[in-house]
């Protein structure tokens, strides 16, 4: 899917460190964004400060609204991760185990299945597929059918065998989340999570967010003749990521494992949270960011996070998150004491390289400016 965009990228800066300006590498940074027509926000905060807060370019092009701190965005499959720290509180009050299988929670589980424990759903290593068959990924599937239709799916592999990125796994488990504490699986993070965190503007259905604020996601999905003759396709607005639920209202199988929207303040708020180990208990923070199951040579996977090696050896705990069209990737470095968010509305224009450019520029940062308080 990838163009070159039809429109001149619009560079609104916000706040900028004079080290952004100095350092090398982000000057060369810097250029590479522009030269791609990226759209979307960096932050980049460094123990108590922020070293660079900017957003990039348009988030809605018919409306000429640009990119800002006020701008919500879809976050992927970073939802995960609030639901597996939910997960881990329902532990700390004995409603649940993470070795609990899912028979304590469901009926009619399948024999092939009766071995599933939450830690393999938390893990991705349950067996089950990423995605239920013959559905999209926001279709309509009511919270009641979920189980039965997961239960339906073919196992990839045998319980705990290895890793295998499963969708299904998480939207299980904010069915579990619903059936331990009583409440919506999302009510339950915001009222538990969310609000102690001060993140109220991140979630699916609960905040109501100005329509001007949505950043809308724009792609270059080709058609059967550009396909057939490998023609580019111009990039066009695909809406933003909450009108699937305008246009048919329901509750969705995938919610729980993706589905949230959130802002850049949110996410420093979000962060600030995991650097400070607060809400949750120490020990339950150390289980989540235990690398559990490898992935690959220096890739492992704890719950709902990624936890791997970057370049020198240097620890990286992150995740990412994407509907195809938009992406963010939420990234700490502990040893160094380095956060990176990144997003944008168009995947197409967001060479993958460049992100560890921007991890390589923030590692690299010297001073910072105070924190700001949004």
């Amino acid at each position: 899917m990838r163009i070159t965009a039809f429109y001149s990228v619009l560079l609104f800066l916000l706040v900028v460190n004079p080290a952004w300006a100095t350092n090398a590498n982000f000057v060369e940074l810097d250029n590479q964004l522009r030269q791609q027509d990226f759209a979307g926000v960096i932050w980049i905060a460094k123990g108590d400060s922020i070293v660079h807060n900017e957003s990039f370019g348009l988030a809605n092009r018919k409306k000429n609204i640009t990119f800002s701190d006020n701008t919500v965005f879809d976050i992927g499959s970073i939802t995960k991760q609030f639901v597996a720290s939910a997960v881990l509180l329902l532990a700390e009050q004995n409603k649940l185990s993470v070795n609990d299988p899912l028979t304590l929670f469901f009926a009619d589980v399948p024999a092939d299945k009766q071995a599933i424990t939450l830690h393999h759903l938390l893990t991705h290593t349950s067996g089950l597929p990423a995605l239920l068959s013959n559905h999209q990924l926001y279709d309509v599937v009511p919270y009641s059918l979920l189980p039965q239709k997961a239960f339906s799916e073919s196992l990839q592999s045998l319980p705990g065998e290895q890793y295998l990125y499963s969708n299904i796994g998480y939207s299980l488990l904010a069915r579990v989340i619903e059936l331990v504490s009583g409440q919506n699986w999302e009510g339950f993070i915001r009222e538990n999570l969310l609000i102690p965190a001060k993140m109220t503007e991140t979630g699916y259905r609960i905040p109501e967010y100005a329509p001007h604020r949505l950043a809308i996601n724009y792609g270059a999905d080709q058609n059967g003749f550009q396909r057939l003759f490998n023609l580019q396709a111009k990039s066009k607005s695909v809406g933003h990521s909450l009108e699937h639920r305008f246009k048919t209202p329901g509750e969705r199988w995938i919610e729980g494992a993706g589905g949230f929207m959130s802002t850049v303040n949110d996410m420093q708020r979000w962060f600030r949270v995991l650097r400070s180990g607060a809400i949750l208990t120490e020990a339950s923070w150390q289980q989540i960011f235990t690398p559990h199951v490898q992935i690959s040579e220096k890739v492992f996977y704890g719950y709902g996070w990624s936890v791997r090696e970057f370049e020198a050896g240097k620890r990286l705990i992150t995740h990412n998150g994407s509907n195809g069209y938009s992406f963010a990737e939420f990234s700490y470095f502990p040893d160094e004491d380095v956060f990176v968010f990144v997003a944008t509305n168009e995947r197409d224009e967001y060479p993958e390289a460049i992100i560890n450019d921007i991890k390589r520029a923030a590692l690299s940062a010297d001073s910072a400016v105070p924190t700001v308080t949004h």
